[in-house]
């Protein structure tokens, strides 16, 4: 029977043979094929340095002396922009170096003579092969850790939760080399016990996880059972009782826990490479955790749970900034206030349910009519309010125009059929300042920019009034506003 010439498995490490004598290049990569290695050959110094700029090398088994550059030679500049890959060092000669003077000057693993034959080459390879895990598990380990410390101040930066979550898997990705993947977060407690959802996570009925960011063949999931065979929906339910990171051949889970609560899970549809895999993997969940429940809380705080606005007390804050901003950049900045047309008819003929029905459409379509760089908040009762930075009043009309087209066509269902949704619109445009750098106070007070931000208000509200006496759904011309003078009287505090 014809012996093997390559191992049916592979080793998962890659040797560079480099030798001048293209008879022991091939017996020793037939050698080492066996092994399930691959295997790299080089006939001199100058091309194994060219091949291990560019390629990626567990191993370099080395002759001594070649034609034009010694062993030592190629190996002193190798050092010099690689430290980390292996070399044994060969010599058909016995005595041509001593062994351990080589070993103290050179930084290298080993030094085998080649008329020793080939079990002593397996034997160094295995040396070697085995000084490279060690080395690399370290090096992985520590940049695994400085990419952890890098992304920890974005996790916790203040932002949507589901950027946050989409951010999480692409650092995962990024940590591992994960290719598909999912986050699927628990619902708070309240939630699960059938309080109204506050609008920021969407939990299928009869499901505790659900799918909220996914990568790869999971992009456009959110049910677990319809993703997952039984036997990874079991896995992801155990890392979810359990809290421990669970291990597999073809999966990694590993929990996003704080303290005892556990919010959701990590899971990748691959196998972690080691456990210092999945221990770097702990780390940045445990970060993410902590990122995942702040974001909730603060969405909580912040986001109205019908319409997926902004809350009246975020956007105060956030308009005062933004003036503050117009005010350094000469940006003009508009607002837009938008009433529900017959919204108490709504509520009185179909119940306050189609009227929330009605609410939560209208916040939809803002959301989808805005930049990110916009603030669209709910003002309170059927009022929404959409603050637009750096946008002069023809921007503003174009913004009115999207959203009213948009809600052409719009209804809910009622109880005796569709209920058609409307709004009236107002506007008012703040002209960018013309201030010269001496007039302006430092600091200007807070109690200047809230009473411009009333003014701004009362103005766009009084262009809601005037589309309602049109007849309603549509919007009024922008009112120009412009700004106040720093002296006299300081304004009085205003949207309280």
């Amino acid at each position: 029977m014809a012996r093997r010439s390559r191992s049916d498995r592979s080793s998962g490490y890659t040797v560079a043979v480099v030798d001048d004598s293209a008879e022991y290049l091939a017996a020793t990569k037939m050698t080492l094929e066996r092994e399930g290695h691959r295997v790299l050959t080089c006939a001199g110094g100058a091309e194994a340095l060219e091949l291990l700029r560019t390629q990626p090398v567990d191993l370099v088994l080395l002759d001594y002396f070649m034609p034009g550059m010694t062993g030592e030679e190629v190996v002193k500049q190798l050092r010099q922009f690689n430290p980390y890959v292996q070399v044994i060092l060969q010599t058909g000669y016995a005595s041509e170096r001593p062994p351990r003077d080589l070993l103290r000057r050179l930084d290298i693993q080993g030094y085998h003579d080649k008329s020793e034959g080939p079990d002593k080459l397996l034997m160094w390879t295995d040396v070697g092969l085995k000084a490279a895990y060690t080395v690399q598990l370290l090096y992985k380990s520590r940049q695994g850790l400085r990419y952890i410390l890098d992304v920890t101040p974005e996790l916790h930066r203040i932002q949507p939760l589901e950027e946050l979550l989409q951010g999480i898997l692409f650092q995962v990705a990024g940590l591992l080399g994960a290719a598909d993947s999912f986050i699927a977060v628990m619902p708070p407690a309240a939630e699960r016990n059938g309080a109204p959802k506050d609008g920021f996570l969407a939990v299928m009925e009869g499901s505790d996880l659900v799918i909220r960011a996914g990568t790869g063949r999971f992009r456009a999931q959110d049910r677990l059972d319809s993703s997952l065979d039984p036997d990874k929906l079991g896995r992801v339910c155990r890392t979810v009782q359990r809290g421990t990171v669970e291990l597999g051949d073809d999966a990694t889970i590993v929990p996003l826990q704080v303290g005892e609560s556990v919010l959701g899970v990590v899971y990748l549809d691959r196998a972690a490479r080691d456990g210092g895999d999945a221990e770097l993997m702990g780390l940045l969940a445990n970060q993410a955790a902590v990122a995942i429940q702040n974001a909730q809380l603060y969405q909580m705080a912040t986001v109205d749970p019908l319409t997926g606005l902004y809350v009246r007390r975020f956007l105060e804050q956030w308009l005062c900034r933004e003036l503050r901003s117009a005010l350094r950049s000469g940006q003009p900045l508009s607002l837009v206030m938008l009433d529900l047309d017959q919204f108490k008819q709504i509520n009185d003929a179909a119940g306050h349910v189609v009227g929330d029905k009605a609410l939560a459409l209208v916040g939809k379509v803002l959301r989808e009519a805005t930049r990110s760089s916009d603030v669209a908040a709910r003002y309170g009762g059927d009022e929404l309010t959409l603050v637009l930075p750096g946008t002069p009043a023809e921007g503003a009309a174009a913004v009115c125009d999207r959203v009213l087209r948009m809600l052409d066509d719009a209804a809910v269902e009622g109880p005796n059929g569709p209920v058609s949704v409307r709004v009236s619109v107002g506007c008012a445009t703040l002209s960018g300042s013309s201030f010269a750098a001496e007039e302006i106070p430092r600091p200007v007070t807070q109690e200047y920019f809230a009473a411009l931000g009333r003014a701004l208000v009362a103005a766009a509200d009084e262009g809601v009034y005037a589309a309602k006496r049109e007849g309603g759904h549509c919007a009024s011309l922008a009112v120009p506003i412009g700004w106040p003078a720093f002296a006299g009287p300081r304004p009085q505090e205003c949207m309280a």
